[in-house]
């Protein structure tokens, strides 16, 4: 654009008309400044933008259309060329605008931005002046006004937006993270950084590399994965946990993220659902343990309805039939057998009671667990001579190698019925002059303790289903003596009880051994 000289030497400017062009035309044509003025007007007026231009008077001397228009709607002013910027605005205004009038006229470059309120609504401009040079003299300043009042309000959505999302993500107690496809770090919340730190001791900042901030056993694992989300996979795992003295499970959600349909690196949300994961597993064990104590009640059923009913049948009978006998003034013959079977059945009746009774006591949790050191022995004696009658019956040899003075810390009660029932198992499923073996072990960890006999044995099949109760797992003796499998399962549960174990070994017509181990321990 030509400068003032310029315009003057083409005939273009009259200076006694205060600069204002008086327009001259060469043989019969248009005057090149009448179309470069109409130009420069149409560019200007097809703007969506406020443009004008002060003099070094504050007087007005170009605007378009649209701040004509905008300004005549907010102030009710109809502006004319000539007309003093500031005499027709209020005294603060006027002192505003002429400070940053003054600003440009002094050769500066400035911008800012200005509110004003209209109609109660408040609008935002981004205002840019800039002085007007001729022949290096400043004669003015022209400016541009761009209304950014819904430019801001986005942008302050935005920022708000922004604000509640990062504290929503610093307040929760999941751990987020994002990465490039470089796996550096874009972003990653106090959760996540407090317990990497914590887990690997590495504390992470932005542009960390994640994957070589991890310890190289878990790199291959996690490459994978973060891998999975960068080639576009949404996905989520559960990783479990042993952090010593317990198990944690954390469910990790993967999610690629994408821009322009381009994968530029993904975000992660990891939850510790520990609690949710162990409540599930506390109603699945509720739910076997309910399953259990329904068989259980089944089990106490078909004991009482039958198993319980048949000795005392037998007890009552015979009974009946002695007293009969004896009010006839008759002797009864066989007598002696007769006092046998009742002698039978009775310790079988007896049997079945006790051990109904410890399950009972057992499951209900009334049954006191009071371990204490004693001589095994002493325990084993007693036992022993209860069954001293049956043995001798059946003309079974038992042979008990236990040295006395095989001191042990156990609860006496539950000990004594673990070998009351391994021992009354054995004398039941032992033939006639059988052979019965009683022994110990005592190894660094344990000691364990074996009931052997020369019986029928079992087969290979039922060994599984000897110590399930809902196997329901029962066979009659060599005498035809009854059973209810009750007794192996107490076995069981008080070997348990002493952190041991119990098991059988069998070949079927070649006997059985049962064995039970209690770790050396003063303490369960």
């Amino acid at each position: 654009m030509m400068d003032e000289s310029e315009l003057s030497k083409e005939g273009l400017i009259n200076k006694d008309q205060g600069h204002r062009p008086s327009i001259k035309c060469k043989n019969g044509e248009d005057c090149q400044f009448e179309e470069t003025n109409s130009n420069l007007n149409a560019l200007i007026n097809n703007q969506d933008a406020s443009i004008w231009s002060i003099d070094c008077d504050y007087n007005y001397v170009i605007f378009n259309d649209y701040f004509k228009n905008a300004y005549k709607e907010t102030f009710g002013i109809t502006l004319e060329k000539g007309l003093n910027s500031l005499k027709i605005l209020s005294p603060e205004l006027a002192a505003y605008w002429k400070e940053k009038y003054d600003t440009a006229l002094k050769g500066h470059q400035i911008s800012f931005e200005f509110n004003n309120e209209h109609n109660n609504i408040v609008y935002t401009f981004k205002v840019s002046l800039n002085p007007v040079i001729s022949n290096n003299t400043i004669i003015g300043v022209s400016a541009l006004s761009v209304d950014i009042t819904e430019q801001k309000s986005i942008k302050q959505s935005l920022l708000e937006n922004n604000t509640n999302m990062m504290a929503i993500m610093e307040n929760t107690l999941e751990s987020i993270w994002a990465i490039n496809t470089s796996y550096e770090i874009l972003y990653s919340n106090s959760v996540f950084t407090r317990e990497f730190y914590n887990s690997f001791g590495v504390r992470l900042e932005r542009g960390s590399n994640l994957l070589k901030s991890l310890p190289e056993v878990l790199q291959p694992i996690w490459k994978a994965r973060y891998d999975r989300a960068l080639n576009n996979e949404r996905f989520s795992f559960v990783d479990e946990i042993d952090i010593g003295d317990k198990i944690i499970y954390i469910e990790v959600s993967m999610n690629p993220i994408i821009r322009d349909n381009k994968v530029i690196g993904a975000s992660f949300f990891a939850n510790d659902i520990s609690r949710r994961v162990n409540a599930l597993k506390a109603l699945e064990e509720n739910e076997q343990r309910l399953k259990e104590s329904n068989i259980t009640k089944d089990k106490f059923f078909s004991i009482i309805a039958h198993d319980l009913k048949s000795p005392f049948t037998s007890i009552a009978g015979l009974s009946d039939l002695l007293v009969c006998e004896a009010q006839n003034g008759r002797n009864f013959e066989n007598l002696e057998d007769t006092a046998k079977i009742i002698q039978k059945s009775s310790h079988q009746a007896m049997n079945l009671i006790t051990n109904l009774l410890e399950w009972s006591r057992s499951q209900s949790g009334r049954m006191t667990f009071c371990p204490d050191h004693f001589d095994v022995t002493s325990i084993l004696q007693e036992e022993l001579s209860a069954f001293e009658a049956i043995a001798k019956q059946k003309q079974i040899k038992i042979s008990n190698t236990i040295e006395t003075g095989t001191i042990i810390f156990a609860d006496r009660y539950m000990i004594s019925s673990i070998f009351r029932n391994l021992i009354s198992n054995a004398l039941k499923f032992t033939n006639t002059s059988g052979k019965i073996s009683i022994t110990s072990q005592i190894t660094e960890a344990e000691i364990s303790f074996s009931v052997a006999d020369s019986g029928v044995g079992i087969d290979i099949d039922d060994l599984p289903k000897l110590f399930v109760i809902d196997q329901n797992h029962s066979t009659a003796g060599t005498e035809n003596e009854q059973g209810t499998g009750l007794g192996l399962i107490l076995c069981k549960e008080f070997a348990e009880k002493h952190q041991g174990h119990i098991w059988a070994k069998s070949e079927k017509n070649k006997g059985s051994e049962f064995c039970f181990s209690l770790p050396h321990t003063n303490q369960y």
